[in-house]
């Protein structure tokens, strides 16, 4: 079966493509990257990371699988794919160990924010080393109220973690019947004023149309003062220009960003020029557990797919698939 690997190739993308080669050994591998031409048209299933447009699609006319080898497919030109008859799958949160990724990191995003960590690594390596004359207090996060925003994989996890530093939870979700125990739940209406009443608002959602700009000028506005906001879902959900102004005007205490709109975030990104606003390029899955995690995942997959078989990550359906696959 010929494969194709599709996406940015850095060190980590690279070592999962090693990983698969290793042990698909009978299969063949090419590789590129958006904005390259692919060096095959024959590709059978492509696994790729972030945008894959209708071109890319269309172009291989033996294509029966678009494996994401993450979570996130927003991306994707899933229409143009269920229209040509390829199945477009994720790599679930809870299969790949992304999802404990993610949990970690947020809790480093708001430790980050919270302790000042800008300020005090520049402390720590600066030339000066001068306190400001004036005390300003770092925030703990014991006793504080962190709300959630999706309580899919990754907010149920941080639900669990943040439990340990006594913190009182909310969320915003879908289905807010579905909350954990002891998290107190609001619908997605309900969004400004679950934000209002929060220490800490934590973004875990995957970015659409829909929610594009969720968290604007007016939700930063009604948040508490001295509140902190933490995305580690994707940058399309925050009006940016907003958040920067809400941080500059002293309104939010801070912000910790593992996305942004722009990736990879360039050198001269206002966002990084603010030093209360701690930016982490989007590293949230780039972990040992996540890696052997996607690996497994996706060859199992594989497998599957030869066999004939949908795995659970299947996102459309196709009315003609060109490989038609059986619920296992």
């Amino acid at each position: 079966m010929e494969i194709g690997f599709l996406g940015r190739q850095n060190s980590f993308a690279l070592e999962m493509l090693r990983r698969l080669k290793s042990t698909h050994s009978r299969d063949e591998f090419v590789a590129w990257q958006p904005g390259e031409k692919a060096p095959s048209t024959k590709v059978e299933v492509i696994i790729a990371f972030g945008r894959v447009d209708s071109n890319e699609i269309e172009a291989q006319t033996k294509l029966g699988l678009l494996q994401m080898a993450s979570a996130g497919y927003e991306g994707v030109d899933v229409d143009a794919a269920t229209k040509a008859g390829v199945w477009v799958g994720s790599a679930p949160t809870t299969k790949t160990g992304n999802g404990e990724s993610v949990a970690e990191i947020a809790v480093l995003l708001m430790l980050a924010s919270s302790r000042r960590l800008n300020d005090e690594l520049t402390f720590t390596h600066g030339s000066a080393q001068r306190r400001p004359e004036t005390w300003e207090a770092n925030k703990a996060l014991f006793g504080k109220i962190a709300c959630i925003v999706g309580l899919g994989g990754i907010g149920d996890l941080l639900v669990e973690r943040l439990k340990g530093f006594g913190m009182i939870l909310t969320g915003v979700d879908d289905h807010p019947e579905h909350a954990p125990n002891g998290v107190r739940a609001y619908g997605h209406d309900e969004l400004k004023v679950a934000a209002a009443e929060a220490d800490y608002l934590v973004l875990a959602i995957p970015g659409t149309k829909e929610n594009e700009n969720m968290i604007d000028a007016t939700v930063l506005a009604g948040m508490k003062k001295n509140a902190v906001l933490v995305n580690v879902g994707r940058g399309t959900l925050v009006d940016e220009s907003a958040l920067l102004a809400a941080v500059k005007s002293d309104h939010l205490f801070g912000a910790g960003l593992d996305v942004v709109k722009d990736e990879p975030v360039s050198e001269g990104n206002p966002l990084l020029m603010e030093p209360r606003i701690f930016v982490t390029p989007h590293i949230a899955g780039s972990t040992d557990l996540m890696l052997e995690g996607t690996v497994k995942y996706l060859g199992e997959v594989l497998v599957g797919y030869r066999d004939g078989l949908r795995s659970e990550g299947i996102v459309n359906e196709p009315r003609e698939p060109r490989v038609p696959l059986r619920v296992s």
